[in-house]
């Protein structure tokens, strides 16, 4: 039993040969294929989901800009609840196609519903904000709450 024992002792397998074994399975065809699938979903999966917005400020105001190309005023939704903006783009699309040689009415309806929420800062006035839409721009500007100065006596 202990010669048994002295002999699996003796016998190491090698790091490298595991190694090997592990990438060997993980590039082998069926494997391979998922992993790639795997990567292509969550590489572009979210790419559209959001809408691009970029944020400035002034001394008097807070800006929000997004570029909606394409995109109708009557397609936006502006909300906003406590500290928060949200920004929505609802695009629906029916497409109808005839063949008239086979008298064959082919209808297809597609629904994109697009959000972003933007935390605004605390110091302005958020029941005050100005939206504009514009050649696929649209801009929020968001007035300042007043800053009060206060002077220090003597």
């Amino acid at each position: 039993m202990k010669d048994e024992q002295d002999k699996l002792s003796n016998k190491k397998v090698p790091q490298n040969n595991i190694m090997t074994s592990i990438d060997s399975f993980f590039s082998s065809s069926p494997i391979k294929g998922m992993l790639q699938q795997m990567d292509n979903f969550f590489g572009h999966a979210f790419t559209e989901a959001s809408l691009p917005v970029e944020t400035r400020e002034t001394s008097g105001e807070f800006i929000v800009i997004c570029k909606l190309p394409g995109i109708k005023k009557e397609q936006i939704t502006i909300e906003t609840f406590d500290r928060y903006l949200t920004i929505g783009v609802k695009n629906e699309e029916q497409l109808e196609t005839i063949d008239e040689s086979t008298s064959y009415i082919s209808n297809s309806y597609s629904m994109k519903h697009q959000k972003r929420t933007i935390p605004v800062p605390p110091y302005v006035k958020l029941n005050a904000l100005q939206a504009n839409y514009r050649d696929g721009l649209l801009q929020i500007r968001i007035p300042k709450k007043n800053i009060k100065q206060i002077k220090i006596d003597d």
